[in-house]
């Protein structure tokens, strides 16, 4: 190659770096990008459910119906079950729990009423040392269990019980 053609050759290439370097009028070359900003969010920790709480409620006054409480055995069994209410478990044991329990340990009596609030009695009838009854027991978690039976009494204490649950 003459020097004529590499001194062409070298106008061109000096020509396109120069055009490369330099820019060209009307053609905006943008140095920073301007973004828009993005969309405010908020950010709120989930809903969570408040944990239950234990709500105590005063026991009610264990009531009889018919008859009225005069009749002794009907007495021990109303004294028993205001024994419970209480939380005199010792009491209630004295009364006709120990029997109740059937040859069970004290501890293991007293645990059987670890889930009971409070028992409404409701004495429906006595015949001779048989006494009936309606019981409603409530529940630490707020449920309410029904029994329906009859207590047998004797030397002022409960011997026996033939209870069912109803609900």
């Amino acid at each position: 190659m003459g020097s004529k053609n590499w001194a062409a050759v070298t106008l061109m290439a000096a020509g396109a770096l120069a055009a490369c370097a330099v820019p060209h009028q009307g053609t905006a070359t943008p140095a920073v990008a301007v973004v828009a900003p993005p969309t405010t969010i908020v950010l709120q920790p989930p809903a969570v459910a408040a944990p239950p709480q234990t709500v105590y409620v005063a026991p009610p006054e264990t009531r009889t119906v018919h008859p009225a409480p005069a009749v002794p055995v009907a007495r021990t069994v109303i004294a028993y079950y205001e024994a419970l209410n209480r939380r005199d478990f010792l009491t209630a044991w004295n009364l006709g729990g120990r029997r109740l329990a059937k040859g069970g340990a004290y501890a293991s009596y007293v645990k059987g009423f670890a889930t009971t609030s409070w028992a409404d009695l409701t004495v429906t009838g006595v015949s001779g040392n048989r006494v009936d009854v309606h019981l409603s027991a409530r529940q630490t978690d707020g449920s309410l269990r029904t029994f329906s039976g009859s207590y047998t009494v004797s030397g002022g204490a409960i011997t026996g019980a033939d209870m069912k649950r109803v609900s």
